[in-house]
């Protein structure tokens, strides 16, 4: 039996070799001539030990073809698997919306207190502007009898 296949080449890189083996240039034509003709045995071999252990593994029972059910069963589980996962990202980007939306009611809430605040500082500056109104009245009346 062939070497397993994980050990075997990439179909590619095996035709590949074929064609380098097949069309490789030599001193003699009859080189060539001789490759050419040996060349659907060689590939009628490297069919037989690239196919034989997949149809070995089957006919033994430890590997199957796939049938039409087992892809839409596939289908059907891959679709599952998707949509729960969409749908527990689905929650969790309506878990962080809420939250997003919990901090802009709470910041919109600053504003009327900010606004509050504001006020305040206004009254107390009237208030501050007004005693040194008061103050500078007297201190020119200080300063009128003073003098």
């Amino acid at each position: 039996m062939t070497a397993p296949p994980q050990n075997r080449a990439h179909i590619a890189d095996r035709v590949q070799r074929l064609e380098a083996w097949a069309f490789r240039t030599g001193a003699d034509v009859a080189d060539i001539k001789a490759a050419v003709e040996k060349l659907p045995t060689v590939i009628r071999q490297e069919i037989l030990d690239y196919t034989e252990p997949v149809f070995g593994e089957i006919m033994a029972g430890r590997a199957t073809l796939a049938t039409k059910e087992d892809l839409n069963d596939l289908e059907r589980r891959l679709t599952e698997l998707m949509e729960k996962r969409f749908g527990s990202v689905d929650a969790e980007f309506r878990s962080v919306n809420a939250r997003f939306e919990s901090v802009d009611a709470k910041l919109q809430s600053f504003d009327p207190r900010f606004a509050s605040v504001d006020g305040r500082f206004e009254s107390v500056e009237a208030k501050l502007q007004s005693l040194d109104a008061k103050l500078d009245q007297v201190l020119s009346a200080l300063g009128k009898t003073a003098g």
